[in-house]
């Protein structure tokens, strides 16, 4: 090779190397840049489908109870008819007695609420004698029923109640005679062939009633003629009886308690589940 040509070429590599190491360097940093954007597009789009998840699949879920109002099933009217049917001495008749004395303190004057007994006693002849004795005063003193149940049903000392209620023992003990005699109670009592099964002494006084609703044990609650499942809080007894008007009476909007009252005598509350304990079958 002549001088001039080695000359020539020894001036232009260098010139390629630089060119061909910028055109290197080009490439890469295209190619890692190229990548970066392609990373970040690609990522957001991931945050983007992510969120657009969490907010269609992850959104929490409200609990049915406050995503509807349960209102319960009753029939309606006008001015509800509500009766509660019970044992005197059985410990769930008292527990929904508790509870529902405060409704009837409520909505009395709204709807024909009553407290009614079961065609049958499991608690011998004393609970005869204090159904017969409650169904007098509500008959013939009404004004110190409420009071008088108050009391009997946190302490069980029905003497006690009917001093600090002012019933009168000497009116009470004529209603308690005239009933007994025309239902024929006692005379019941001490004959065990009329005895349900042989077993439990027949309390007639609210037979017919029974037979029409199908009662069969302690507590059952009858609104508008027909068997009705409630909570055991006056709250829950409430909402029930509300919920049988055409047109519930703005005593409705008042809230009552929630707790539900324990079983038996006494003024505690409790948090087992009760709700479909009962006296008899």
């Amino acid at each position: 090779m002549s001088d001039e040509k080695k000359t020539f070429f020894a001036s232009l590599e260098p010139k390629s190397a630089l060119l061909v190491g910028l055109v290197a360097g080009a490439l890469v940093i295209g190619t890692v840049g190229f990548i970066v954007m392609l990373v970040v597009y690609l990522g957001g789009r991931s945050t983007k489908a992510d969120t657009s998840d969490a907010a269609t699949n992850n959104q929490p879920q409200q609990p049915a109870t406050e995503q509807q109002t349960l209102t319960p099933s009753v029939t309606k009217s006008d001015k509800p008819v509500v009766e509660l049917f019970i044992m005197s001495y059985c410990p769930y008749g008292l527990q929904m007695q508790k509870a529902y004395s405060p409704v009837m303190k409520l909505l009395g004057g709204k709807a024909d609420i009553s407290v009614k007994f079961v065609a049958y006693a499991m608690h011998g002849q004393k609970e005869l004698e204090e159904n017969t004795r409650q169904y007098c005063i509500a008959n013939e003193q009404k004004d110190k029923y409420l009071a008088y149940v108050d009391c009997f049903t946190t302490s069980g000392d029905y003497q006690a109640c009917m001093g600090s209620t002012g019933v009168s023992e000497s009116k009470l003990n004529t209603c308690v005679d005239k009933t007994n005699k025309s239902f024929g109670t006692m005379d019941k009592f001490k004959d065990q062939s009329t005895w349900l099964s042989g077993q439990y002494p027949v309390y007639p006084v609210h037979q017919s009633l029974n037979d029409k609703y199908g009662v069969q044990g302690s507590p059952t609650l009858v609104v508008n003629g027909a068997q009705v499942e409630a909570g055991r809080s006056p709250e829950a007894i409430k909402q029930v009886v509300c919920a049988s008007f055409n047109n519930p009476p703005s005593e409705c909007s008042q809230t009552l308690s929630s707790a539900q009252a324990s079983p038996g005598f006494g003024a505690g509350t409790t948090s087992g589940n009760t709700a479909a304990a009962e006296c008899g079958s």
